[in-house]
């Protein structure tokens, strides 16, 4: 295979707020433009899911490292009084210089918790918060729904269909390399398979099969232009028609159907998928062919496929039509938890509606505590101040119920680690792969009364006591 080429996507510095650059110029009038500051993204919960997996990361790493306005920009917006003199000659030269701790790509995470911090002076490390939001939250809603899909599969494979046609001309790579992370096996994007490497997919499309009025004739042509790992599709609606034709093209193909060999699967497209699948394997059966190796598509979601799998369809992998999910009422947020002044840091906290709404003020630590056969018990907050509890007595506020708990672990490991030191990332990128089989581990170090379709379990999402009692005096002073 040729080298991929760069996997960079250029992202234009005017992709984030007007009011970011009108906060930079106020900034530097108040005086703080400077001052070092701590920022946290957090995601919110997300309907059905008790986790979520982290996707975005490198692409936000990428777009953070190249920041940069061209001239004709800062041209516009001191145009329209976004900036003053002051502030252009501020971003003329700006390099993007913050430091950056996150969780690793692939890790499963839980909503309320940072899962990024960005901290160096207050002008940039506001005037990225569109990018850190928009880079994480559809990667992030992408990559969890392929990932309960793939736990909805229970081993068969899952085949994102979507990424051509979403979003814009040209469609969606990142959204295929999300799903990739998130469990998916394979995409149809050409795009994504090249760049990031990705198994890819070719299924019979249906303008193709309108094309040609002999069905064996159709599917042969297809067999013979399709090397590896064809896909023979039908609409169910014509499977009295079409399965012959495709029982024809196989036979004379001379070859047994196997998906993971790389040879023939038939996909049935719609429909009674469970009805269709005993249609054709009885066609099969009688031709002497073997059992098919069987694709489902259609209108397919993991509760779809779960389904599908308690009714023991036999059916080899699904591609399902969209791993999206409206992230206009899920949105991600960036908030400033600390400033430093004069030596000294201060805690800062957004108020919600609620306790657990609100933010958590100041610098943290975030730490899992796992048992002694490595599945999770809880993510605590400490204080970076204040010592690390011992894994074996750990105490800590529920940040969703308020109440105090208390936990026996066997270890406990930072969750977020040093990815962008200076404004330049501190390693190298990983591939797909790797972040793949990231989220797979972490899916296994899940408790399954978390990791479940329906009715999950709230995973334990804490603070220290001492953090939480910060947290009530600012709320008590209305402080923010």
């Amino acid at each position: 295979m040729p080298p991929a080429p760069p996997a960079f996507l250029p992202v234009s510095a005017l992709s984030v707020e007007l009011e970011a650059y009108v906060a930079v110029t106020a900034s530097l009038h108040a005086g703080f433009a400077e001052a070092r500051t701590t920022f946290e993204c957090v995601l919110p919960p997300l309907r059905d899911a008790g986790f979520l997996v982290l996707a975005g990361l490198e692409p936000l790493l990428d777009a953070l490292e190249r920041f940069k306005l061209k001239n004709d920009e800062l041209l516009w917006l001191e145009s329209l009084g976004a900036i003053d003199e002051a502030a252009r000659r501020k971003l003329v030269d700006m390099r993007f210089s913050c430091d950056v701790d996150a969780a690793l790509e692939g890790t499963v995470v839980f909503p309320g918790e940072p899962v990024l911090t960005v901290e160096g002076p207050f002008w940039q490390a506001q005037l990225v918060s569109a990018l850190v939001r928009g880079g994480l939250t559809s990667p992030t809603l992408t990559a969890t729904r392929a990932a309960r899909c793939y736990l909805a599969a229970d081993g068969a494979e899952v085949i994102e269909g979507s990424a051509t046609t979403a979003h814009r001309l040209g469609g969606n790579p990142l959204g295929a390399r999300a799903a990739y992370i998130g469990g998916a096996s394979a995409t149809t994007c050409a795009l994504a398979a090249r760049r990031y490497r990705l198994p890819v997919r070719a299924s019979l499309p249906r303008q193709f099969a309108l094309g040609d009025s002999n069905a064996r004739q159709m599917f042969e042509s297809w067999l013979r232009a399709s090397q590896d790992k064809a896909i023979l599709r039908f609409e169910s609606s014509e499977a009295e028609t079409a399965i012959p034709g495709i029982v024809e093209a196989v036979r004379s193909r001379a070859s047994q159907p196997s998906w993971h060999q790389g040879d023939i699967a038939v996909e049935i497209a719609g429909g009674d998928h469970a009805e269709v699948s005993q249609m054709l394997i009885d066609a099969f059966e009688k031709a002497r062919l073997g059992e098919p190796v069987i694709v489902a598509s259609g209108d397919l979601d993991e509760h779809a496929i779960a389904t599908l799998r308690l009714r023991e369809t036999p059916i080899s992998a699904y591609i399902v039509p969209s791993f999206d999910v409206d992230d206009g009422n899920w949105p991600a947020r960036y908030d400033l938890t600390a400033i430093e002044s004069h030596g000294q840091w201060s805690p800062r906290m957004r108020r919600g509606a609620t306790v657990a709404d609100s933010g958590d003020p100041g610098r943290k630590v975030i730490v899992r505590y796992a048992d002694a056969e490595g599945q999770w018990l809880a993510d605590v907050a400490h204080a970076t101040n204040e010592r690390v509890q011992n894994a074996r007595n750990v105490e800590f506020v529920d940040r969703a119920t308020g109440f105090p708990s208390r936990l026996s672990a066997a270890s406990g490991a930072p969750l977020l680690t040093n990815v962008m030191r200076a404004g330049k990332r501190v390693s190298s990128p990983e591939p797909a792969r790797a972040l793949r089989d990231r989220t797979t581990r972490s899916l296994v170090a899940l408790p399954e009364r978390y990791r479940r379709l329906r009715g999950p379990a709230l995973y334990p999402v804490g603070t220290t006591p001492a953090l939480a009692a910060i947290k009530q005096e600012m709320l008590g002073r209305g402080s923010g």
